[in-house]
């Protein structure tokens, strides 16, 4: 009897025990599936503000562009229309190049890798922000060599690089008491890569913005996001670079950047 009684005292606390660690897993997984729900919608969140903020300024140039065309067209200077179109068509195919990189994201898609013309690159993201540059009377001075070697990479990625900082400098001379500004880029070939810097006459960074500049969500301008040199900084790490930036005494901030010229021997 009393080896009856035992057994079962001893099946019922296995099935007990049983039940517990059944259950101690399923909330383990439960939670597991919440933290995962929590971190893709915060992923999302983070990728959907990305997509506002690089999309805007192509958006707000594509519309400046077709108003200003369409004010030609009823004042009968159809001649002055299509240098405007023509913009349009390219800041319309920035938005394109631009969705299809989040896609990419979304899905996980390897990016090719090509030879990128530094120079090339420079001069299409001067004409991409030739309207603010214009508003803004700021003058580039261009210091790429010709003989600069290609690198290897994605170009959007270059090109959204030097975009963001291009237009952080603009932005950073809008109240310029002098009335003009200036962005100086420089490229050096050196260890097996390529140095560039980018530097403004601008007022320059705060101590707190020097610390915080590429942390997400950081901005000084009440408008802004504080994505564009987050997303800088994931771009440059992702061709295995780096970049930093400094103030220049009697100047404004500079950017200096390194990419390998082959970032996959690394």
């Amino acid at each position: 009897m009393m080896l009856l009684s035992s057994l079962f005292w001893a099946g019922a606390i296995y099935f007990i025990n049983q039940y517990r660690a059944n259950k101690h897993q399923r909330n383990i997984a439960n939670q597991r599936a919440h933290f995962s729900e929590l971190t893709r919608l915060n992923a999302m969140g983070e990728i959907a503000a990305g997509i506002v903020h690089e999309l805007n300024q192509p958006l707000t140039a594509a519309l400046s562009y077709n108003q200003a065309a369409l004010r030609l067209i009823r004042q009968q200077q159809v001649q002055e229309v299509p240098p405007l179109l023509d913009a349009t068509v390219v800041q319309i195919k920035r938005i394109s190049d631009l969705l299809l990189q989040f896609r990419q994201k979304l899905t996980r898609e390897q990016r090719e890798l090509q030879p990128v013309n530094l120079n090339q690159i420079w001069l299409r993201v001067v004409m991409l922000l030739e309207k603010e540059l214009r508003s803004g009377k700021i003058t580039i001075i261009n210091k790429i060599p010709e003989t600069l070697p290609d690198l290897l990479a994605d170009p959007l990625w270059i090109e959204q690089i030097l975009h963001n900082i291009l237009a952080n400098a603009i932005q950073a001379q809008q109240q310029n008491q002098l009335g003009s500004g200036w962005v100086a880029i420089k490229a050096d070939q050196s260890d097996n890569g390529v140095s560039l810097t980018i530097s403004d006459g601008g007022p320059g960074l705060s101590t707190q913005a020097l610390q915080e500049v590429f942390m997400p969500f950081f901005t000084t301008r009440p408008d802004g996001l504080g994505l564009g040199m987050a997303l800088t900084e994931t771009l440059v790490q992702r061709l295995n670079g780096n970049i930093k930036v400094d103030n220049i005494k009697g100047q404004g901030a500079c950017f200096t950047l390194w990419f390998p010229l082959n970032p996959q021997e690394l």
